[in-house]
């Protein structure tokens, strides 16, 4: 296994101990960032490209800490911004590169069931197709010159967008189980590329649970 692979089974474990520690924590402690830096030396290569995407991300998690600031709890507000931004910069490093169908079938193989990583792969692909479809629409209102403004009109125009979005929504569903049942699929995925679990699967697992020991002996 290269050093930049993850497994991303080994991943997802270690994203809902790192997740659940961090987002349950009163403060944010300098051995969180432990893991994030493991994750930065694998992916240094790509690490601009993620930080740019955290960049985006963070857009809306200011707006939220500046709502929680205007209240007079400036503290809370920061707390909320780091806590934030280290499970979303930890999501990031972990399935850089990874599609729907890579995580769908992580979940898979850490036995969670058939039926759950259908419906999370099935989510994700069906978010996609709305986000291809908006971006189609808004390029066909841009080429026929239409301009947003706060008319009446324009606000018929992003419903009609809206009610066509769904309807196609529902028009690929019916395809898509038409296609389904023309196959006999049962439900379940079949990948023949088996990711292995590396030595840096196992330390980033463990950087993680050190994270709950270290806060236990500091409560101790």
């Amino acid at each position: 296994m290269k050093l930049s692979q993850i497994n991303l089974s080994c991943g997802l474990i270690a994203l809902v101990l790192f997740s659940f520690k961090v987002a349950l924590s009163n403060s944010i402690d300098l051995i969180f960032i432990l893991p994030i830096i493991l994750l930065g030396i694998i992916r240094y290569k790509e690490i601009f490209i993620i930080f740019k995407n955290l960049f985006f991300l963070n857009l809306f998690i200011v707006l939220v800490g500046i709502s929680v600031s205007l209240y007079g709890n400036f503290h809370q507000a920061l707390v909320i911004f780091g806590r934030s931004n280290l499970i979303i910069l930890f999501s990031l490093l972990v399935f850089h590169k990874s599609n729907a169908f890579d995580v769908a079938f992580a979940l898979n193989r850490l036995k969670i069931g058939s039926k759950a990583s259908s419906i999370f792969y099935f989510c994700i692909k069906f978010i996609e197709e709305f986000r291809y479809e908006f971006i189609r629409l808004k390029k066909t209102l841009k080429a026929r010159g239409f301009i947003p403004t706060t008319s009446l009109f324009t606000y018929k125009i992003y419903a009609n967008l809206v009610a066509m979005l769904f309807i196609n929504a529902f028009y690929k569903a019916e395809i898509l189980e038409k296609t389904f049942i023309i196959r006999n699929f049962k439900g379940r995925f079949f990948h023949q590329h088996k990711q292995k679990i590396g030595f840096v699967d196992i330390l980033l697992i463990i950087l993680c649970i050190c994270i709950y020991i270290f806060h236990i002996k500091i409560v101790l």
